[in-house]
């Protein structure tokens, strides 16, 4: 009998690659706020089923109405940026969904559910991070993945939890995607230190749940935490050498100092602006490129039996 998949999020650049490495085999269940955000190839395939559901709405498991026998869950909806994105929106989309969730998985008797959260959890760090250190991550959006993380972590079951590195690629909104529009207008932000980052290509990311789904829907044992990321550390500044070694970036490109005092200064000046505009403020718009967060987990790889295959140089001919 063919297995019953719910997610969320399934409309995002993510959710899409996902949704096309499962629908021929499974049966999906969506949920969001608009069908026709989703293509013809996965709208019209025998396999899914759409039902409209707000999470922003949602206050009680009730509220999902989801009468299927669900096998799996995978919750991939968050809130990750906004300029009108209030504090209350990322707890309520980030937290109480995920716990709500959980409940309904709990109450339906779901056996096997993902969660995809990010490796921001752990906080800009210069030591070395490992897949159990410390989450100490400051910004709203670490904050309440941490705090969604929990409810998933003490649910009883044996529920999964997938923190992500920074996700690059065709379609996507990552600090990368960020620094080609810059470099397009002949500029690029200098940073003066050598901290490094962890990224993940979205092909990677999108192979990783892949197997994670079929192997847990197969019987195999899932992990509670797993981090996905490429073994190869980046600096901004590579990332931009690289653009320009591939032909993607102009030789020549005009530097702008961002770290130290630019960085407060822009801060400020972005925090005044939130003020005068009466909009919430979540951090500088130069806090993804100053944040860095290095982790690799092989063993999270190695128990799905698969490795990250894009490195930069061939992960960014994405932008070319």
């Amino acid at each position: 009998m063919t297995k019953t998949i719910l997610i969320t999020g399934g409309s995002g650049v993510l959710g899409k690659r996902l949704l096309s490495g499962l629908i021929e085999d499974y049966k999906i269940i969506a949920i969001g706020k608009n069908y026709a955000s989703f293509p013809d190839s996965i709208r019209f395939h025998k396999n899914f089923k759409f039902y409209e559901r707000n999470l922003a709405s949602i206050h009680t498991i009730e509220e999902f109405l989801i009468p299927e026998s669900i096998d799996l869950i995978l919750h991939l909806a968050a809130v990750v940026s906004g300029v009108k994105v209030t504090e209350e929106i990322y707890h309520q989309i980030n937290v109480n969904s995920t716990k709500l969730l959980v409940e309904f998985a709990k109450s339906k008797n779901v056996p096997h559910f993902g969660f995809v959260s990010s490796v921001s959890v752990y906080g800009s760090k210069e030591i070395d991070l490992n897949i159990n250190s410390e989450r100490f991550g400051t910004t709203i959006y670490a904050k309440t993945k941490a705090l969604a993380e929990d409810y998933v972590l003490n649910s009883g079951k044996a529920y999964s939890i997938f923190r992500m590195a920074s996700i690059y690629g065709q379609g996507t909104k990552s600090f990368i995607s960020k620094l080609r529009s810059l470099t397009k207008r002949g500029v690029y932000p200098f940073i003066s230190s050598n901290r490094k980052k962890s990224l993940l290509h979205i092909e990677d990311a999108t192979n990783a749940l892949v197997a994670w789904t079929k192997q847990t829907l197969s019987g195999k044992p899932p992990k509670p935490v797993y981090v996905f990321s490429h073994p190869e550390f980046v600096t901004v500044n590579q990332v931009v050498r690289t653009f320009q070694e591939l032909g993607i970036a102009r030789k020549f490109l005009f530097p702008i100092p961002v770290g130290g005092f630019w960085a407060k200064l822009v801060e400020l000046v972005f925090r005044f602006l939130s003020y005068v505009k009466r909009k919430p403020f979540h951090g500088s718009p130069l806090q993804p490129l100053l944040e860095s967060v290095a982790i690799y987990d092989s063993q999270s790889f190695e128990n799905l039996g698969i490795f990250p295959e894009r490195d930069l140089r061939k992960g960014l001919t994405d932008y070319q």
